[in-house]
Formats: C-alpha cells, structure tokens, sequence
C-alpha cells in the first residue's frame, strides 16, 4: 500500500514542499497456497546498494501475494510493526508470517528515508535521501562521541537510577534521533490507524474483515520506541510489544496505560524492574542471554555484509522465542485468550524474567 498523510509536511524533504508518504507491506491469513513470493523485490538493486548477500537473489518466503484472505473468521484482529532505524519493512518477515499464520493481519509500515529502501505498490524503488539536511543531522548525532560514550554505559550500570539516567542523556544528547524520530514515526503510525476504516471499507482484499477494536502494535529498535510513544498517546491500541528498544524517546517520562512486554538483547540485562515500572498495566521484560540487537531481526539467520551486533546464542533460538512469546503475549490480549501463562512460557527458556502482571 502507499498512503499520504496531508495534515503533515514530510521533515527530509529539503524544500518542506510535500506531504508525508507512506508504504506498508502486510502478511494475512489465507486459504489458498499458490507460487511463493521472493524474500526481496528488486533483489538485484538491493544486493547492489546496500550490500546484501547474494543469497537473498533467490530467497524465496511462505507468502502469496494478492491471494483473498482466509474465511475461517468473520474478522481479524490487526498487528502494526515498525521496523528498526535504516533498516526496511521486511526485516521481521519470519515473525510476520508466524503471527499471520494464526490469524493476524499484520501491517509493517516504512518510514521513510529512515528505512534503507521500500517499493510502492507500481514497482518503484525508495532509498534512503542521503542529501536530506534532516537525515545528515541524524548521522552527525549518532557520530556524537559524548553519546556513544553514555551508551556504553548501559552495559555496565549497576542501579536502576543508573540505568535510567542513561536513558534521559543519550536523550538529551541525541534529541533529533531519540526524542523526534520516535515521535514522528508514532504520527505514522496514528495516521496509519486512521487510515483503517477506509481500509476496512474500501480494500477489496480487507474489505469487511478488519476488527477495529482489536489492535496491537509492534517494533524493533526505532520501532520498539515509536511503539513506546503511539501506547502513551493512542488509546485505540490495546497491547504493545518493543522488542530491543529500550526507553530511549519519551517513554522515559511517561507512563503506560495498556499491557505491554519489552523483548530484549543482553545489552539490557537488569533493566527489568526499571522497564515493567513504565506501565500501570501488565507489563513484561524479557531479556534473551547471549543474544544482541540484529538477533532479533532475520539478518540472525540470512546475515548481510554489514551485519554487525549478533550475539554468540545459536541463530534460531531468538527467532523461536520471538514466535513464541510475541504470539502468546498477543493472544493473551488482543485475542483474550486468559488461559495464556506467560510466566510458565518464559520459564521454559533461558531468558531473564521480569513481570508484574495484573491478575483479572
């Protein structure tokens, strides 16, 4: 799908003359099997720009494109994921499909020129705007050595007061990437969840079959963060899920109001208690040892050459407890399955643990 937001100017373009621009790429239940799709449109112009390995030429997913939606359900509950900075709407593509496979629709949106390429549905190619006065401030922040300093940081602070003022500097010290870039992609997202009814009208795949008052929301990195801002300031969400996303951007001052689990890499151990403390509702850290931030994205399996930050945990068992847990959470309450145990699940693994779950 493209979508344009004309309530919003879009902050990379230099001249501030157009709107914001959106496409989303979703996964859906389905019926039917026929031929399945390539991992990557444009595989050639991807391998070449951005240094992906060959093997993505041929990888081939368990999706079918255009084929209708299943009919074993009068409706389905919707999922909205966001994906991590410069990284792309496909990235989650393995956890995707699981979660489409019992019966969610997922939305994944790029936000662009944050995100290293996406296709409108016509075939073009998006890249990233490397000229943009916006996304070079973004760079020259992430080069800042007095934040990266403090970041470091994160791995050795020994007290929650610690740890959370690492948050509030690296904040401080990064306000366009941590505190405006979260923001504006939660706009996307809102926007996004206005756009549904439309959707829900309109669509000739979805028409009909999208459940409004059953949505969730999702994300990796810059995405665990909008998925932080969108759950404090849209009350049409009734879960939400940042997998390795911390607290950097405005979760830091704000409290949460909805159930909500923080997934994360080995970079956060010990942050559960600060992290369930953000929410007036059940809310969940779970910390996988071993791991690190690109575990939990497909690049764990089908790594490309810039891949860096992979922990020593084998591949597939971040995948695997990401299928797991990010079901299981959202079953428990976007489908009310209250039956769902997510204490005995995660006992099960070898995570680190943290709850402070509202019994009903």
């Amino acid at each position: 799908m493209s979508l344009t937001d004309r309530s919003r100017k879009e902050l990379f373009d230099n001249s501030q003359n157009s709107y914001r621009n959106l496409t989303i790429k979703v996964w859906y239940p389905t019926d039917i099997r026929t031929d399945y799709e390539p991992y990557l449109e444009n595989a050639d112009t991807v391998i070449k720009n951005w240094q992906f390995s060959e093997n993505y030429r041929n990888l081939i997913t368990h999706s079918s494109k255009g084929v209708p939606i299943s009919k074993r359900e009068n409706s389905y509950p919707i999922l909205i994921f966001s994906h991590g900075w410069g990284e792309h709407f496909s990235q989650n593509t393995i956890l995707m499909e699981e979660l489409a496979s019992h019966g969610y629709v997922i939305f994944s949106i790029a936000h662009h020129y944050e995100c290293k390429f996406s296709f409108y549905p016509d075939g073009r190619f998006l890249n990233m705007d490397m000229n943009s006065t916006r996304f070079n401030q973004l760079l020259q922040e992430q080069q800042n050595p007095n934040a990266m300093s403090v970041f470091q940081k994160m791995f050795t602070a020994k007290t929650e007061n610690d740890r959370h003022n690492i948050f509030v500097e690296t904040n401080n010290l990064m306000p366009t990437l941590m505190k405006e870039s979260p923001k504006y992609w939660a706009e996307d997202i809102i926007f996004f969840i206005n756009e549904l009814e439309k959707i829900k009208e309109t669509n000739t795949i979805f028409k009909g079959k999208l459940d409004l008052n059953r949505i969730g929301v999702l994300g990796m990195s810059m995405g665990g963060m909008a998925t932080n801002e969108v759950c404090v300031l849209d009350s049409r969400i009734k879960a939400g899920l940042n997998i390795d996303g911390g607290l950097f951007g405005p979760l830091i001052d704000e409290t949460l109001n909805i159930p909500f689990m923080f997934l994360n890499s080995q970079r956060f151990s010990g942050y559960g208690d600060l992290f369930v403390s953000k929410s007036k509702n059940s809310c969940y850290s779970v910390t996988i040892n071993n791991s690190d931030h690109y575990n939990f994205t497909d690049y764990a399996l089908f790594p490309i050459q810039s891949t860096r930050q992979l922990g020593s945990i084998e591949a597939t068992k971040p995948i695997e407890i990401m299928n797991s847990l990010i079901l299981a959470f959202f079953d428990k309450y976007i489908m009310k399955k209250n039956n769902i145990n997510l204490t005995s699940i995660a006992k099960k693994i070898d995570v680190e643990f943290v709850s402070n779950e509202i019994k009903n």
